[in-house]
């Protein structure tokens, strides 16, 4: 492949991507209208969707036997996604996003944050309990996330049946419709992420960025591209809740995708293999996560200066835990 062609496919790619990802996320508050669903349900749904160039990017490190660089690749872009969050609320401070957020993206903070402590666990513990070649905390990730997902979709389903709904925004589509092109846009936003990543990688080789830091923040600023442009289409819609869960339900799709790389990764136990760097990512999460946590609780409006502390606290937290990574390497 030419370098003018490498870059040519990044450039469109990007473009794409943010056209796919804002289509995704407007059908899927269309979705959310006509079946009646939560935002929150929604937005881990789109979240799943928007993972997808993520699971491209873990699948591509395990085919070149780097399953460090396929760990690295999910949690360093869920930091990002998380500084990505915290940007946007920054930029909607006078609206104050955070706090018009439901008990879903309350929830759903819960989950990744019971997710990654298990990351965590499995990075820092060696169990050799193995179901062939698949680690313990692996299981324990999916397990959790199915039922947490449930339990999340079960306590937002019932506050979403106390309220009268009515089909006013998308009353020109049907229910096929909207079903057909938040698929066929999960479908386009696969293949676009699928090449936005792989054109990154390629352009940080040709700049000779390829192994550096910079290199691998390319790759990661790219899969998370349709993230951040699906929550700022939500935040367009006025959708804050489902804003907030499709990153958060992304995070948490991010982090279930750990077991699914671990499973073809026939060698070993893919934690095992994990270098240091990703246990500091993983507590910066973590750390950040309840940062949001505590952005969603305080319903109490502020003046702007107050409000925007814990989201530049964030950014805060992401330049050091940054550092301590490049440090580590």
């Amino acid at each position: 492949m030419s370098q003018f062609l490498t870059f040519g496919l990044f450039i469109v790619s990007a473009i794409l991507a943010y056209f796919v990802a804002s289509r995704l996320a407007m059908f899927g508050d269309g979705l959310s209208e006509k079946n009646k669903t939560s935002s929150s349900f929604m937005g881990i749904l789109i979240g799943a969707a928007i993972s997808l160039p993520e699971l491209t990017a873990s699948v591509t490190a395990i085919s070149i036997d780097s399953p460090d660089l396929a760990i690295g690749n999910l949690l360093g872009s869920n930091l990002f996604n998380l500084l990505a969050l915290a940007i946007l609320d920054i930029i909607y401070r006078k609206t104050q996003i955070m706090g018009k957020a439901d008990v879903g993206s309350k929830l759903y903070s819960y989950l990744v944050i019971l997710m990654t402590l298990i990351v965590v666990a499995g990075l820092m513990i060696d169990v050799p309990a193995q179901i062939y070649h698949i680690g313990l905390f692996s299981i324990i990730l999916v397990l959790v996330y199915i039922i947490g997902v449930r339990w999340v979709n079960r306590k937002t389903e019932e506050k979403v049946k106390r309220r009268s709904r009515k089909n006013e925004k998308y009353a020109d589509y049907t229910y096929k419709q909207i079903v057909l092109r938040f698929t066929l846009c999960a479908v386009a936003i696969m293949i676009v992420g699928s090449v936005l990543t792989i054109t990154a990688d390629e352009i940080a080789s040709i700049t000779g960025l390829g192994s550096s830091f910079v290199g691998s923040f390319l790759v990661g600023a790219s899969t998370s591209l349709p993230d951040a442009v699906s929550v700022i289409t939500a935040l367009k819609l006025r959708n804050y809740s489902m804003g907030v869960s499709s990153l958060l339900g992304s995070n948490a799709f991010n982090i279930m995708l750990l077991s699914f790389t671990d499973a073809i990764y026939l060698k070993n136990n893919l934690l095992a293999h994990a270098s240091p760097s990703n246990i500091v990512t993983s507590v910066s999460s973590i750390i950040v996560v309840f940062v949001i946590l505590y952005s969603i609780t305080r319903k109490k409006e502020r003046s702007t200066l107050l409000y925007v502390i814990p989201p530049l606290l964030i950014v805060c937290l992401y330049i050091v835990a940054t550092l301590a990574v490049y440090q580590m390497k």
